[in-house]
């Protein structure tokens, strides 16, 4: 059971910090980096945590979302989300949606057209660049600032319309 203890307190680890080194975990959970080290692993093998970019770095992984899956029911962003969408979309007059980071993308997943929408595009299940969307544009608002300058150096900043912000400072302002 120690054992299990101790794989929880390494989620929940990096849970609150985003990611962390082995020698963070193992003074965090009071054990030897070498059983840090061998947690990690376990948890890693398992997808449950991945190491991050930089080498000796964990972050919690994917597996994570397939153990959350069998509470979707309970825990469903949309269904959580709709009453907001549905008195946000009244009020402000306009489409809402719900989007989460994918890769690259934002991929949308749930939306509300306002009273005041003037076209009729259904974006749920699209992937969206996230220069060029105003969800995306606001996932990446909330993400680390070394996080957010990887993603868009990874992904670029094509130009989709004509107004499409293709520069890195000019999109950091707005």
């Amino acid at each position: 059971m120690q054992s299990v203890d101790r794989a929880i307190s390494v989620m929940e680890i990096l849970a609150q910090r985003g990611e962390a080194g082995v020698s963070e975990v193992a003074a965090e959970i009071d054990v030897h980096k070498s059983t840090a080290f061998r947690l990690l692993g376990a948890l890693e093998a398992r997808g449950l945590v991945e190491q991050a970019g930089e080498r000796g770095k964990y972050r919690l992984g994917f597996g994570i979302v397939r153990l959350a899956g069998a509470v979707t029911g309970r825990i469903d962003i949309t269904q959580q989300g709709r009453p907001v969408c549905e008195g946000l979309a009244e009020e402000i007059g306009e489409t809402v949606n719900i989007a989460v980071l994918q890769e690259h993308y934002a991929v949308n997943l749930y939306q509300v057209r306002g009273p005041g929408a003037v076209t009729a595009q259904n974006w749920v299940g699209q992937l969206t660049p996230l220069h060029a969307t105003s969800s995306g544009k606001i996932l990446l608002a909330h993400l680390p600032a070394k996080d957010r300058a990887t993603l868009l150096a990874e992904a670029g900043l094509k130009k989709v319309t004509p107004h499409t912000i293709t520069a890195k400072t000019k999109l950091e302002k707005n």
